[in-house]
């Protein structure tokens, strides 16, 4: 992992980055938020939700694979590449829902959308919400880090911008929970500590936790020599362990000690 941090593949991908990419990443954000707020307000609690929630995803990542060939050399491949990382770990994350719908005593991941398709326990869109978050947030810690490099250690750089993106990630998941269970996406069962009536705190505890590793597995896959499917498959199983480590770690803070 420290190694990945160095190389100079890793090194040229944060200087690639460019006003460009941070167009398509705004975008994209933009577009989600926005989506999120039409099924969360004027058709909370109603069936449409979820077709906001296919809408947003589906432009947001088609806005991200447009960006690995049109932005060549801006930035572009590594939104790709973080995007497909993403998939990979949204994929594998299936496995943790069933944990979170099944076997947890409190606070209980319950899905709202009962007319949906289903992977295992989840609706099938969860895999791509989830590449969408990962890189979402990924994307201006990468940016962050390669501007903090310039100005400070790398250690120091990658340590603080890891502690930044976590605590924005518990803070953005804390809202969206909330936005979730308006749209009738999802909510939780009455768990020991909750976040309102709609979200067990386990969950944005455990987000903070499982974003801090998000350089060094960034930098490892960045780092890979092409192709990058063994790296992406590689970072992709290693963010869904550090999805399945936030979860665990949170649940049991607050759950269970």
């Amino acid at each position: 992992m420290p190694s990945s941090i160095t190389h100079p593949r890793f090194e040229r991908c944060l200087d690639e980055l460019s006003s460009s990419s941070d167009r398509v990443w705004l975008s994209a954000l933009a577009t989600g938020l926005a989506f999120t707020l039409i099924a969360a307000y004027p058709f909370a609690h109603t069936s449409s939700g979820v077709f906001w929630a296919y809408a947003g995803l589906l432009i947001r990542g088609g806005l991200y694979l447009w960006a690995g060939d049109a932005l060549r050399g801006k930035g572009g491949e590594t939104i790709a590449t973080l995007f497909r990382v993403g998939l990979v770990a949204g994929l594998l994350e299936i496995l943790v829902d069933w944990a979170l719908i099944h076997w947890v005593p409190t606070g209980r991941l319950v899905y709202l959308t009962g007319n949906d398709v289903v992977l295992l326990g989840s609706p099938i869109w969860m895999p791509l919400a989830w590449a969408c978050v990962i890189l979402e947030l990924g994307y201006p810690a990468l940016r962050c880090y390669g501007f903090l490099r310039r100005r400070t250690s790398r250690a120091t750089a990658a340590i603080t911008v890891s502690v930044a993106t976590g605590l924005l990630a518990g803070l953005t998941v804390g809202f969206y929970e909330y936005f979730a269970y308006r749209a009738n996406w999802w909510k939780y069962e009455a768990a020991r500590v909750m976040l309102g009536d709609f979200c067990a705190l386990y969950i944005p505890v455990g987000e903070f936790f499982m974003f801090l590793p998000v350089i060094p597995i960034a930098a490892r896959v960045l780092a890979h020599a092409e192709p990058r499917r063994a790296a992406t498959l590689e970072g992709g199983a290693l963010f869904a362990t550090a999805i399945a480590g936030g979860y665990a770690l949170a649940y049991w803070l607050l759950e269970v000690a």
